[in-house]
């Protein structure tokens, strides 16, 4: 997590944004600086919203990256196995730190790993009982507490906003791609 977040606490999110724009905007009045307090308002949001989740998590046990392997299993079905390449590419972790996510779910008694007969190199997890308990109750958690973020704002507002992100979403895909 970045660590901007706790100095921000003490002022609404909205002030701290329209504060740094305004002073850079009194040092380069050159620039439009309106497109950066946009980024910062998402990134402050989403900083805000992952504190929110990383409570939620810890009081379960788990680590956020822990409860991604788990939300992973726990999505595809109670009986699916997947393979540890899957999983890594679905929770975006690199390969050796979803091996050290495996052993401790493993260790915790929320997944289990077995040889994959068709790839000798590679291994099959499954979420177990226990897990999928777990990882049902925190994704319960995360709903409550995702509805009360937005439980003030119209459902015609929200819409736009999630309209608004997406596009966003893409045009930086879309950067990333051709850079």
């Amino acid at each position: 997590m970045s660590n901007y977040l706790p100095r921000i606490r003490a002022m609404e999110i909205g002030k701290y944004v329209d504060e740094t724009v305004a002073t850079w905007q009194e040092q380069r009045p050159d620039l439009d600086l309106a497109p950066m307090g946009y980024m910062l308002r998402f990134h402050a949001m989403a900083e805000a919203a992952m504190a929110k989740i990383e409570i939620i998590t810890k009081s379960q046990g788990l680590t956020i990256g822990e409860f991604d392997v788990l939300a992973t299993l726990r999505r595809h079905g109670t009986a699916s196995t997947l393979t540890p390449s899957f999983i890594a590419e679905v929770a975006m972790v690199s390969p050796s730190g979803l091996t050290h996510r495996l052993t401790q779910l493993e260790k915790s008694g929320h997944i289990t790993r077995s040889a994959d007969n068709s790839d000798r190199r590679s291994s099959l997890v499954s979420i177990t009982k226990s897990g999928a308990a777990v990882a049902d109750q925190i994704i319960e958690l995360i709903a409550k507490q995702s509805a009360r973020m937005y439980d003030a704002i119209p459902d015609r507002d929200l819409e736009k906003f999630s309209h608004i992100v997406s596009l966003v979403a893409t045009q930086l895909e879309s950067e990333v791609l051709t850079s």
